[in-house]
């Protein structure tokens, strides 16, 4: 069962965290937010508060199952979806298969396919995450690290961004090694151009100047898979632009959810 919190009042909004952190990240954006939405933000499966025996393995397929069972429980035809990196892959899977259930979707930094594919150039060498999955399995915590520095990287406040990134995760368990391959495995194997080509809710891709994991240019390429897409890039932003940006951030999203 996920573990997921509840704040503000106004239309639903379902938000997922990236690779390795939780729920935490969005804790400087939610004073904002919780002024228009009723915002519910979720630790999916494996990481921050939803971990423990009981709970199932970290995998599209059980994420959705489990956003099922929340988005019947909010029964309100008004849900906009947020996912961010990782977080937008299982945004984007649950759409695809539970298409009712969401009224728009927003994706931030998140790429259909998180590695290079033929004609789709503008994506991580595979190369990257598998020297990722090898770190992982001799330092832990170090690979960890230096996978939230790379997601700040180029962001025109740099040092402040990462710490401020640091700050929010340090609140809830970190995920066990198990759940973090899982991720990996994730991010190296699914390809949803195909499926995104279905969606027919409006959809705002978000994406950041100088983001190393996810080239802004994907976005342009991701909005002409959509049926009905737009795409903003934050310039001098990296791989999350709703911490080193989060006022410009925000505006686009409640300019989004007003239309």
């Amino acid at each position: 069962m996920l573990s997921v919190s509840r704040s503000g009042s106004g239309a639903p909004l379902i938000l997922l965290h990236g690779w390795g952190l939780h729920s935490g990240v969005w804790q400087n954006l939610l004073t904002e937010l919780e002024k228009q939405f009723h915002c519910f933000a979720v630790d999916m499966l494996g990481h921050g508060d939803s971990q423990g025996e009981d709970v199932k393995d970290f995998s599209l397929e059980n994420m959705r199952n489990e956003l099922h069972q929340l988005v019947k429980e909010i029964d309100s035809e008004k849900i906009i979806l947020l996912g961010w990196s990782l977080g937008g892959l299982v945004a984007m899977d649950f759409v695809n298969h539970y298409p009712e259930h969401i009224n728009k979707l927003i994706l931030v930094a998140a790429n259909a396919s998180f590695c290079q594919q033929i004609n789709w150039p503008d994506a991580m060498d595979e190369s990257v995450l598998n020297n990722f999955a090898e770190q992982l399995e001799q330092d832990y915590k170090k690979t960890v690290d230096k996978f939230m520095a790379l997601q700040m990287f180029g962001a025109d406040n740099y040092k402040q961004s990462l710490k401020t990134l640091k700050q929010s995760i340090s609140s809830r368990p970190e995920p066990a090694i198990k759940t973090l391959r899982q991720g990996l495995k994730i991010l190296k194997v699914t390809d949803l151009r195909e499926q995104i080509k279905n969606i027919s809710q409006p959809v705002l891709i978000i994406t950041g100047e100088h983001d190393r994991l996810m080239p802004h240019k994907a976005g342009n390429a991701m909005q002409a898979l959509f049926k009905n897409a737009r795409c903003n890039m934050i310039k001098g932003a990296g791989h999350a632009p709703f911490i080193s940006h989060p006022e410009e951030f925000v505006r686009l999203i409640k300019e989004f959810t007003k239309e």
